[in-house]
């Protein structure tokens, strides 16, 4: 500390005398005249070191006799001014002059409230030497590791063979802190082509990765920032990449000139993200991230920008500032940073990059983001003249901390830590020192010093990047509660007093004291051009911010501890998303979370990462069901639960808002119970119906006593599919178009941006009461009727016309084909409905008392009209596939929703499949049904089917009985896949979050081949000999050969001149480093090349290659790849032997062997999707169709590469290169196609036959086999489950006779009768049913939907417990596994036939192979059967799945559970094995077609088109794609016989293909219970099921096999009263 002194105590010292002495010492120190000496330059200018100053100093001490500070002559960098201060003493008043104090409190005015003032760090990466993340580099901190070392292996090897800097590398210390990886870069991800990534600087690509993982660790989606008012300020200095290509011109390539601009790596990253904020570079030296954030700081007050991403990189690809510092000898000799020690000895330079994503606070309070720390002022300033350029000036390090600090307006004495800028310098140590005490140090208490520390001393000086490691470091250490220590402190720094500016060094970890009851910090960075930057940094305390409301909102749903967890993963590509789900999958085991809370933590942290293109969401119940389920995703498969798709749906959903017959009594009560959003939104829009009704939607919704009516249904129903309808949106699901059906046009409406909320309600309040008073005012006979019909529209107008009879009826609503709602006089419907079931056809009368959409509506308009004369249309904002309007589309912008369209909305017909064909035609293959139960889909699939669209994905929002959670959780995973931004984390709701892992990279290795040099190089191929036998080789170190083709091209011109390469072909990557040797073998036409690698005593071929002599016009044909060559290589295919080819002609034939053949089989898109992932580098399956090129990195040289492989496979005119760039895969492959058919045509090449005409396009359809809803009486259904073969048997068995089929009309039964059917299905079934219920069933089918509630019992897992075991029980448990398309509910009346002391189970289904189904069980058999032996049984599939079960647990690692017996019941094999062929396949799905119309009334023409080029498991997942969303009980279908029968279809196609005898180690006993006969159904779809062996197929494999004969057919078996003989003999078995 300098002691003030005057002229007094420097005795007769005057200025004059002093300013001479001193100009005397410089020249004794530097040897120069003393006319070179000038009083008013820096001394620094006169070659003055810093160790000179400090020399200076203690003469000064002596001379003076007073103490002073050995900066002295940095604060007075002249000889005037240090003469002046001196004699005279420092200037009155605080530190610093008057100028800068006048200048902080201008900086500190006028600030706004706090949480627009200060910014919030929200998330952060980092890479730094030894730290590949931001959490190692923590760890390495608090546990005070140095990752200081040595040069590592290979850096900066391009410059080995420069003599000179080789020398001056050897010359200089080269320790320092180096980042194992600097080449090697994930340019898949960022679309940057293999050239354009060799040729950008590392510091650009690393601060890609890092701005994606900075935004992944913030939780705020990349995907949502595109277009967005985000920033990027990146703070770089150096720029060795572009150095060393620009050294070398041979290497150089034009995209080395905004590879390595430094201006372009803030901007590489808002092209890569596409922000739009301030996009901006910083080059201030080693404050340049400090500034940078300080930038950043100031746009986001200044509203420049709503998110910024801050920070720095460095990185050391060229030795040249190394060695300069060297040479100025400020690198420490010692390898290490001593901050502030008496050892210090200078610095060590490293490679390091940090990012910061920052936030306004109240924008981060609002978003709901974790904020780590606050950044409450920043500074910045230059040093200005000080005591030369790169001198540090103490004055202005003073000025920057008091603007810091005035600007954060925190007392400077309560800041417990400063990370300071800490090189380690002799001088610079104490000058920082001074300033901080001058500053932080005053009014504080002794003990409560101001605690030091550097991360450089871990680290080394990164430089660029050194303020964002200090900033990272402090966040780090406020989030832990700890400080860091600071390495390499062996004393205090002399030239500085640590006591007397309360200064300390933290040399241990050490507990943050928080000496203001919140943690406060400063971050310093100093650059050596003179820019001063410092940070200050508090934690978060929410209580500073009053202003800002609690941010806290109820989730949008409710999730309970029993709802699944949707679990998100996506990539750019489907590799990528596989990959994610197999570490998100690793993270939740390796995390051992067992609770729905853990699971929902890590949901919460997946909600909130980017979503790519290639999707998938997984639905799971706990932890053990979510990994299993993600590893099914990242095994490129699907089952239950599970969401996903390959790339977005292009066009987007369709939202379908159905009309009436959507009501049900519950309808909407459980979702306002579990959605607050959704009842709110309610609330308001009864709001509406009060006002304009007189009575409460909310209010006949909680009341389970009231039922609806005409009108209230109907207003019901429209103000649920509004208030779903901004629920969706609210979640992120909003529709690409829309469309209505009937009453569903008034919330399509809304949804479209039509009406208002308040108008939608109004019309629907008035057409509903104006039909329900119609209804009303009638009598019963006088009353209409609607019935569903099997005709076109065309047929029907032609059928009435030649009936007149039936004239008055009027088409109503056209559904789908084939399904034509009608309307007219109840007798005249009737009477068609009867007329039309006599011939057979499908007819079905609906349940309603009016006959809307006919002209029994028209009393009923004008009162409309009126009613709605003063609504409000308004512009639409999505398109409207109306109904109303017969084939019209209406775009955004059209007003169309007047009075007169709901007019003729109403009376007008109702062209739904007109409205499905438009949406299909447009390109939606999604269709979303909003109601609050679906009734539309059954239509919208037949019309997918007709249309040529069976892999639509038609689903529904709500339906009844299932709960809405989870309906809607099932819709938004759907909407997720296909690309809509779902807001997961609004249905998560805030919470605990947990990490999930974020981006794998997969890196590269992306180098330049430049190689500078001082001397002269070794070019291509390398040093030449002339080897004995006339052959040549060629050797040369493998980092200069940039491509295995060029050493090959290369050595071929030089041991051959004139000669051209006709093909090569490479057998191994070109190392990094080693030699490389080329050997060339001349022969009489052309020569073959060989290159190899030596490594010590041993070669391996790399690559070949053949060279033909220069014969005439050859040289057109050197385009010929490799795929030419034979199985030797191009060597064997090209050897010279006597009955060699001339060269032309080789090249000719293999010209001609890789061009496109049409007979080949190969399609145009497959050879063109290989051409393009050859060429980009992509994995044929990750090659997605409908990005443009250019987005997945097209440069020119790939573009003319497919350019040339298109035009030569196909043999096709020139193409344009910019074609190609602007366009998609899918693109391309239509304009070859195009090509290729006119050259087909032109040349007769071929010929290619049209399809014929169909319906879907436009042909004449009237001949195709109408499709009907339901079955008509008589046909004779039989049962398909357990509970309609339970409701057939009772019928059976108390009337006598059997029905004619469990959808045929029963006949009339007595009181008594219907009373015994009652009771026994009420014992058997486990539920109540009434006699009346018996004698008001018009089907079995009614009893059995009744039934099957009560046949449902608790299923825990996969396990349903029919029977648990009963306490004191020692009985084996016995598993029945499904069967075939079905429940283990069908084993109930085994159950109960069995001892009470037999624990019973039942194994429900599971989609999948069945080796993997057998293997989900395992672990749950074993913990049901306590340790205790086990019997595993099924029946028909069930007995398939339970031996495959046995086989897996006989293996070794399987769970121990021991295996008594096996019950098999029926389960077979026809004594001729199916065939697996086509011609089979085909005839199994037209048989199966047959079947699904004889027992359901259902046209399911078979697609041989798919079948032949998919194959059936495509078939299959179509299938269940309907089936899955459809509704079948709204069409005379009891629930899930659809699925059934799907699933049934699928598992009996497993057990088909099963061999037996790979269950043969199974020594088990075996029950085989054998029915007389397979049943006429299973016949019918598999006629070899005629004719089974007695053994089943079985005797094969079993030794002990028991047979069993039952009576009956096979669906006798599970059934009274032979499972009562079943129980028996099982339990016998047990028993023994």
């Amino acid at each position: 500390m300098t002691t003030p002194n005057t002229a007094e105590s420097t005795g007769a010292m005057t200025v004059a005398h002093l300013r001479q002495w001193l100009r005397d010492w410089v020249c004794t120190t530097t040897g120069l005249d003393a006319s070179e000496i000038s009083d008013d330059k820096p001394m620094q200018s006169f070659g003055l070191s810093s160790r000179d100053a400090v020399v200076l100093s203690g003469e000064l001490e002596n001379l003076l006799d007073v103490q002073l500070d050995a900066t002295i002559a940095y604060e007075y960098p002249t000889i005037a001014a240090l003469a002046q201060r001196l004699v005279d003493g420092p200037a009155e008043g605080v530190v610093g002059s008057s100028a800068a104090a006048d200048s902080i409190r201008a900086y500190a005015s006028g600030s706004a409230d706090a949480s627009d003032h200060d910014v919030a760090i929200v998330g952060l990466s980092a890479r730094f030497p030894g730290a590949a993340d931001a959490e190692a580099m923590w760890k390495l901190l608090v546990e005070g590791r140095s990752a200081t070392g040595e040069l590592p292996l290979g850096r900066w090897s391009e410059y080995a063979s420069d003599e000179v800097m080789a020398a001056k590398m050897q010359q200089v210390n080269t320790t320092g802190g180096y980042l194992d990886d600097i080449a090697s870069f994930d340019a898949e991800f960022f679309g940057l082509s293999p050239l354009e990534a060799a040729n950008t600087d590392p510091q650009q690509r690393i601060m890609m990765e890092l701005a994606w993982e900075a935004l992944e660790d913030a939780h705020i989606p990349a995907n949502e920032l595109r277009g967005g008012n985000v920033g990027v300020v990146i703070g770089s200095t150096n720029n060795d990449y572009g150095v060393m290509i620009a050294s070398d011109p041979a290497e150089a390539h034009p995209y080395a000139l905004t590879g390595n601009s430094s201006a372009v790596i803030p901007n590489r990253i808002s092209y890569a993200f596409d922000f739009r904020g301030p996009s901006i570079s910083v080059d201030t030296a080693c404050s340049s991230s400090l500034v940078a954030v300080h930038q950043a700081v100031r746009a986001l007050r200044a509203g420049e920008a709503d998110v910024m991403l801050a920070g720095g990189v460095n990185i050391m690809a060229s030795p040249f500032v190394s060695t300069a510092f060297g040479e100025l000898g400020v690198i420490s000799p010692s390898g290490a940073i001593k901050a502030f020690s008496e050892d210090a000895d200078g610095f060590v330079r490293s490679d390091g990059a940090g990012l910061v994503v920052l936030k306004r606070v109240k924008d981060a309070v609002a978003d709901g983001d974790t904020i780590y720390a606050v950044i409450k002022g920043t500074a910045v300033n230059s040093d200005g003249r000080s005591n030369g350029l790169t001198a540090p000036n103490p004055d202005a390090q003073v000025a920057v901390l008091q603007r810091a600090y005035a600007d954060a307006g925190i007392e400077p004495s309560q800041v417990d830590y400063v990370e300071a800028h800490g090189t380690g310098t002799i001088l610079g140590d104490p000058i920082e020192a001074t300033a901080l005490g001058a500053v932080l140090g005053r009014g504080r208490d002794a003990d409560k010093p101001l605690l030091l520390g550097s991360a450089k001393t871990n680290f080394g000086h990164s430089e660029s990047a050194a303020g964002a490691a200090g900033l990272i470091k402090v966040v780090q250490g406020m989030r832990n509660g700890t400080i860091a220590p600071s390495l390499h402190f062996a004393g205090p720094n002399p030239y500085i007093d640590f006591d007397a500016e309360h200064l300390e060094v933290v040399e241990d970890p050490r507990e943050w004291p928080s000496y203001s009851g919140r943690a406060v910090a400063g971050v310093s960075g100093f650059g050596f051009g003179g820019t001063n930057a410092h940070a200050v940094v508090s934690e978060f305390v929410a209580t500073d911010y009053p202003e800002l409301a609690d941010p806290d909102e109820a989730p949008a749903l409710l999730l309970g501890a029993d709802d699944p967890t949707p679990l998100v993963v996506s990539g750019l590509l489907p590799s990528r998303r596989r990959t994610a789900a197999a570490d998100l999958a690793q993270f939740i085991d390796d995390a051992a979370i067992d609770d729905v809370a853990g699971l929902r933590a890590v949901a919460r942290s997946t909600a909130r990462r980017n979503h790519g293109r290639s999707r998938a969401a997984v639905l799971a119940a706990n932890a053990e069901d979510a990994i299993k389920r993600l590893n099914i995703v990242a095994e490129g498969k699907k089952s239950p639960g599970i969401e996903v798709a390959d790339s977005p749906e292009q066009a987007g959903p369709v939202f379908v808002y159905s009309g009436f017959g959507s009501q049900h009594r519950k309808m909407a009560k459980d979702l306002m119970a579990s959605s607050p959003v959704f009842a709110e939104r309610m609330r308001q829009l009864d709001e509406i119906v009060d006002f304009e009704s007189g009575w409460s939607v909310c209010e006949i919704i909680a009341d389970d006593e009231q039922t609806y009516n005409t009108e209230t249904a109907q207003v019901a129903i429209t103000a649920i599919q509004i208030a779903l309808t901004d629920l969706l949106a609210h979640l992120g699901a909003r529709p690409a178009a829309v469309m209505g059906m009937s009453m569903g046009e008034i919330a399509a409406a809304y949804a479209a941006g039509g009406l208002s909320a308040e108008d939608a309600m109004r019309v629907a309040c008035h057409r509903s009461r104006l039909m329900g008073e119609g209804e009303q005012s009638l009598p019963e006979d006088q009353l209409g009727a609607m019935a569903v019909v099997e005709f076109s529209v065309d047929d029907l107008d032609a059928f009435i016309a030649d009936n007149q009879e039936f004239e008055g009826i009027e088409p109503a609503v056209y559904a789908g084909p084939g399904m034509t709602t009608v309307g007219g006089p109840r007798e005249k419907v009737i009477a068609l409905v009867e007329h039309l079931e006599a011939q057979e056809k499908f007819a079905r009368l609906l349940n309603v008392k009016g006959a809307g959409h006919t002209s029994a509506v028209e009393p009923l308009l004008g009162e409309l009209a009126a009613e709605t004369a003063d609504i409000t249309p308004m512009p639409l904002h999505t398109p409207l596939f109306s109904s109303v309007d017969r084939g019209v589309t209406y775009q955004p912008g059209q007003v169309i929703h007047d009075s007169e369209y709901w007019t003729r909305c109403t009376r007008g017909r109702v062209w739904f499949l007109d409205a499905t064909q438009e949406a299909f035609a447009a390109g939606h293959m999604m269709l979303v049904e909003i109601s609050p139960n679906p009734v539309a889909l059954m239509g919208m699939m037949n019309t997918a089917f007709a249309s040529g669209k069976p892999d639509a994905q038609l689903t529904f929002a709500l339906k009844r009985k299932v709960p809405a959670t989870s309906s809607l959780l099932e819709l938004l995973a759907k909407l997720y896949a296909a690309g809509q931004p779902i807001r997961f984390d609004r249905v998560l709701g805030d919470g605990k979050r947990v990490s999930a892992p974020g981006m794998r990279w997969k890196h590269q290795r992306y180098w330049t081949a430049a190689r500078p040099t001082s001397t002269q190089r070794t070019d291509l191929p390398g040093s030449r000999v002339n080897l004995p036998d006339g052959a040549v080789a060629y050797s040369i170190v493998a980092d200069m050969v940039p491509s295995a083709l060029a050493l090959i091209e290369t050595a071929a011109e030089d041991a051959l001149p004139g000669s051209s390469v006709l093909a090569s072909e490479e057998h191994a990557s070109l190392p990094a480093s080693g030699d490389i040797t080329t050997v060339v073998n001349r022969h009489i036409g052309g020569a073959v090349i060989k290159v190899y690698r030596v490594m010590d005593d041993k070669t391996v071929l790399l690559a070949e290659g053949f060279a033909a002599a220069g014969l005439p016009g050859f040289g057109e044909a050197a385009g010929v790849v490799a795929e030419a060559a034979t199985d030797g290589g191009a060597a064997a295919a090209f050897a010279p032997t006597g009955g060699m080819p001339l060269a032309a002609e080789v090249a000719e034939e293999a010209d001609d062997s890789m061009r496109w053949d049409p007979a080949s089989g190969e399609s145009v898109e497959d050879r063109m999707r290989a051409i393009v992932s050859e060429s980009m580098g992509y994995d044929v399956d990750d090659l997605p169709g409908e990005l443009p090129l250019i987005d997945l990195g097209l440069d020119s040289l790939m573009g003319m590469r497919i350019k040339n492989r298109i035009e030569h496979d196909f043999a096709i005119p020139p193409l344009q290169v910019q074609a190609l760039r602007d366009a998609s895969v899918a693109d391309v492959v239509k304009l070859v196609e195009d090509l290729v058919a006119g050259r087909t045509s032109s040349d007769d090449v071929a010929t290619v036959a049209a399809p014929e005409p169909s319906a879907a396009d436009g042909g004449d359809s009237s001949e195709e086999p109408p499709v009907a809803a339901t079955q008509a009486t008589g046909v004779g259904v039989a049962p398909r489950d357990a509970s309609e073969r339970l409701v057939f048997a009772t019928w059976a068995t108390m009337t006598g006779k059997a029905a004619a089929g469990v959808t045929s009309e029963l006949p009339e039964v007595d009181d008594a009768t219907a009373t015994k059917i009652a009771e026994r299905l009420t014992e058997r079934g486990g539920v109540e049913i009434t006699a009346q219920q018996v004698r008001e069933a018009g089907a079995l089918e009614d009893l059995a939907n009744i039934v099957r509630e009560g046949l449902e019992t608790e299923v825990e897992g996969n396990i349903r417990v029919l029977r648990a075991r009963p306490e004191g029980s020692t009985k084996p448990a016995v598993f029945m596994f499904h069967p075939a398309g079905g429940s283990s509910v069908v084993y109930q009346p085994l159950m109960r036939r069995l001892p009470e002391d037999i624990p019973v189970y039942g194994v429900e289904r599971l989609e999948g192979p069945l080796p993997e189904r057998a293997a989900a069980y395992l672990d749950e058999i074993k913990q049901y059967s306590d340790g205790l032996p086990v019997v595993l049984g099924g029946w028909s599939f069930g007995g398939a799945i339970a031996y495959e079960v046995a086989h897996q647990l006989a293996q070794p690692g399987a769970p121990e559970v021991e295996v008594a017996h096996i019950v098999l019941l029926d389960t077979v094999q026809p004594s001729e094995q199916v065939p697996d062929t086509l011609e089979e396949t085909k005839a199994r799905w037209e048989r199966y077609s047959a079947f699904a119309k004889k027992t359901y009334g259902l046209d399911f023409p078979v697609p041989y088109e798919l079948l032949e080029t998919a194959g059936e498991d495509a078939m299959l997942q179509m299938m269940a794609d309907f089936l899955a969303t459809t509704d079948a009980s709204e069409h005379g279908l009891s629930a899930g016989v659809l699925e059934h029968q799907r699933a049934s279809f699928v598992d009996n196609r497993i057990l088909d293909k099963v061999d037996l005898a790979q269950w043969a180690d199974v020594k088990v006993p075996v029950l085989l219970f054998r029915a007389e006969r397979m049943h006429d159904g299973a016949i019918e779809l598999e006629p070899r099921y005629a004719k089974i062996d007695l053994d089943g197929g079985w005797s094969a494999i079993v030794d002990e096999l028991d047979i069993i004969q039952l009576r009956g057919d096979h669906l006798a078996v599970v059934d009274e009263p032979e499972i009562a003989k079943v129980a028996a003999r099982l339990a016998q078995a047990i028993g023994e």
